[in-house]
């Protein structure tokens, strides 16, 4: 699984920095004034000095190591559950799985967001709002799963207090 979480880091981290090499091309023949964010039909509300394109960069590099600092303390704080060693790699795996899809949809939410201010696109929320179910499906999935580790995987009769 290891491989798996540093290609997410990778393309995550990937995707932002090839978004922003293609916004450092095309930002000459932008508009110095243009549409930077969205109302809730997908139309532009908010028109502003281009230089307010870099805001989804900022959220999402803010965004990437928020999470990078997440991954740390599953992989290094205690659980807290009363679960045995191999139910609480379990928990961390499914928890990294999250967090990695966390990864991937913030870096894919900032590229949409820019390419779309990018060619004044009008935003279509359909991409946005699958995603989210996605990850909030994950979410519940690791509260359902950290009920049932408790049956599976009992703590070891050395370590109960």
């Amino acid at each position: 699984m290891n491989k798996v979480h540093k290609a997410a880091v990778l393309i995550s981290w990937g995707l932002l920095a090839a978004v922003f090499i293609h916004l450092c091309f095309k930002w000459s023949s932008m508009p110095e004034t243009t549409g930077v964010h969205f109302d809730s039909s997908g139309e532009f509300d908010v028109f502003a000095s281009k230089k307010y394109i870099a805001y989804p960069f900022v959220i999402g590099v803010v965004f990437l190591l928020l999470l990078h600092l997440a991954a740390l303390a599953v992989r290094k704080a205690r659980i807290g559950l009363k679960i045995n060693s191999e139910g609480e790699t379990v928990l961390r795996e499914r928890l990294m799985l999250l967090i990695d899809a966390n990864r991937l949809f913030i870096s894919l939410w900032a590229a949409y967001w820019t390419e779309l201010v990018i060619y004044q696109h009008r935003l279509i929320e359909l991409p946005v709002m699958i995603g989210l179910m996605i990850l909030f499906v994950m979410f519940f999935d690791i509260c359902r799963l950290a009920f049932s580790l408790r049956k599976k995987y009992p703590p070891d009769s050395e370590n109960i207090e």
